[in-house]
């Protein structure tokens, strides 16, 4: 639950209010656009003042965010608590433009004891300043799977003079972001990598220090983004697979670097496009250049696009300050057709049906095929409503938070939706309720070499009230309909066909009802189990009770 435990109780249900009220002197800013400046010696005078349009100035010297007031109960317009595996809460701020958070001397903490919690974490922000302060978990038992800052669906973020340290999982950990800079920042100590960031552009570091990352992926971990770069910055004495793990991100450049006494099984992991190095300076490193695992790395390349050999890159010359800004980003503008007269959104293309995507919303699919790889912006740019998810050979598409959606067709036969990457749900649900599909074909396009699937078809993950009617869903997608963590689900008069695991895979689900499916053809060298279910209650096929845990 997103907020913790609730308040019950007259006297917790006046506590919050009041707790409200004295919050709502400094939101004046947000309609105003005045700015208000804030002294907080305390987590408590800290949190209360969090608002649009406001400058908190930290005096204290020690924050510790589980000692506040209310913790994991009492929120505001502003911030709240996340509750998560280890019993304690995460901070989350959200939908506040123009705060800054600075500290009045160095080395001011900030500080929580959670290992699974984030410091801080973002959620949907813009124009935030955070600054000269010093943030990690307690030191403690336990190793850590939170972030230190955690920024979700935000814009233009900067983080200036920090230091971010672990166990926590990532200094920086960055989900469909725009414009987020870290600056004259160290980033110390955490136990995966120093940046992870997926589905973002301009992101940039610069100028900062890295050191002592012991992590299992990259120093700097991006997939399904664009136009980042780090520069003018030392990375120094950490052990970790590879500097650079990217996955489908155009436009990394690495310039002005020293990159020196780590240990890389592979500088580089860099797939689809290469990374741009300049002027870097790589000395006493062990390792190879490359980390060739699944496939080739894409060679690192010059800005002219000229592929560097090893001895060019081993002699580089050191630039000093580099200056890097993110091009002008054209915004996606996706156009939906008006409803007709039937009260349908009737879409021609790939572009009309994401366009599409809302709450409360029939969408009718006219004949054709979508090829999801069609998209503008594929890859990089979403919606409100979707987003694509990086997976090992490219992106697939993902509608979330989205309620009371159909996406219907005159018939399987007549429209097919189709996704290219082996390693992705051809479609994706999280986070949904009022799902109905309904009338049309999904599943992966035919490969040149006949290339095994490892994504399925239709996936769903926290979703409740779904429902697929006459449908073809085929393979070589691994299972035809997945569900974690779902509830109330119908599958009916549907074709699953040619996939190479099982037809159904449910996971801590329950209340699914599979009624008159023609499933055949399921099953090869990865199994051959027409239903895989662990931890689900009432799952019916035809009216009959399937036993329990059956995989």
């Amino acid at each position: 639950m997103k907020y913790g435990k609730r308040a019950t109780g007259l006297l917790l249900a006046i506590l919050l209010l009041l707790s409200v009220l004295s919050g709502a002197a400094f939101a004046e800013g947000e309609s105003g656009g005045e700015i208000q400046s804030v002294e907080a010696a305390t987590v408590d005078e800290l949190l209360k003042a969090i608002a649009p349009n406001t400058v908190i100035t930290l005096t204290g010297r020690s924050y510790d965010l589980t000692r506040a007031t209310g913790y994991g109960v009492f929120g505001s317009r502003y911030y709240g608590w996340n509750t998560v595996y280890d019993d304690g809460c995460e901070l989350e701020i959200s939908h506040v433009k123009g705060l800054t958070i600075r500290a009045a001397r160095p080395g001011t903490e900030l500080v929580t004891v959670p290992r699974y919690a984030s410091v801080l974490k973002f959620t949907d922000c813009e124009d935030v300043t955070l600054e000269g302060f010093t943030a990690g978990h307690t030191d403690g038992a336990g190793f850590c799977t939170g972030a230190v800052l955690n920024m979700e669906d935000c814009r233009s973020m900067l983080v200036d003079g920090c230091e971010l340290y672990g166990c926590g999982t990532y200094g920086l950990e960055l989900s469909h972001c725009r414009g987020v800079h870290a600056v004259n920042t160290i980033i110390r100590d955490c136990s995966y990598g120093a940046l992870y960031a997926s589905g973002c552009s301009d992101v940039l570091v610069d100028a900062c220090r890295i050191h002592g990352i012991e992590g299992y992926s990259g120093v700097f971990e991006l997939s399904g983004c664009h136009d980042c770069a780090c520069v003018n910055t030392r990375i120094r004495d950490c052990a970790i697979p590879t500097l650079l793990t990217l996955q489908t991100v155009k436009n990394f450049y690495l310039a002005g670097c020293e990159i020196r006494s780590n240990h890389f099984e592979g500088m580089f992991a860099c797939q689809v496009y290469p990374a741009v190095v300049e002027g870097c300076a790589f000395e006493n490193n062990s390792g190879s250049w490359y980390q060739d695992t699944w496939q080739l790395s894409e060679r690192a390349v010059d800005p002219s696009g000229r592929t560097y050999d090893d001895e060019e890159l081993e002699t580089l010359a050191l630039m000093q300050d580099v200056s890097w800004t993110a091009p002008e980003e054209a915004e996606l503008i996706l156009t939906a057709p008006e409803p007709a007269a039937d009260g349908m959104i009737h879409v021609r293309n790939v572009d009309e049906l994401l366009a599409s995507i809302a709450p409360n919303t029939v969408i009718f699919l006219e004949d054709g095929v979508y090829d999801l790889s069609e998209a503008s912006g594929y890859g990089t740019q979403g919606g409100y409503y979707w987003y694509w998810m990086n997976c090992y050979d490219g992106p697939g598409l993902v509608v979330h938070n989205v309620e009371n959606l159909t996406i219907r067709a005159g018939g399987p036969h007549r429209a097919r939706i189709v996704a290219v990457p082996r390693y992705c749900e051809v479609m994706s649900f999280e986070g949904c309720a009022g799902v109905r599909l309904e009338g049309f074909t999904a599943g992966h396009t035919q490969s040149l070499d006949d290339s095994a699937c490892a994504g399925g078809v239709l996936s769903f993950q926290d979703s409740r009230n779904v429902e697929i009617e006459d449908c073809s869903l085929f393979g070589c997608g691994t299972v035809g309909v997945s569900a974690i963590s779902c509830r109330d689900m119908h599958i009916l008069h549907t074709e699953i066909h040619d996939c190479t695991v099982s037809a159904f895979y449910f996971m801590g689900s329950s209340d699914i009802a599979a009624d008159e499916c023609n499933i055949h053809d399921i099953g090869g060298a990865y199994g051959n189990a027409v239903y895989q279910y662990y931890d689900c209650k009432n799952i019916t096929v035809d009216g009959r009770a399937l036993s329990d845990n059956v995989w």
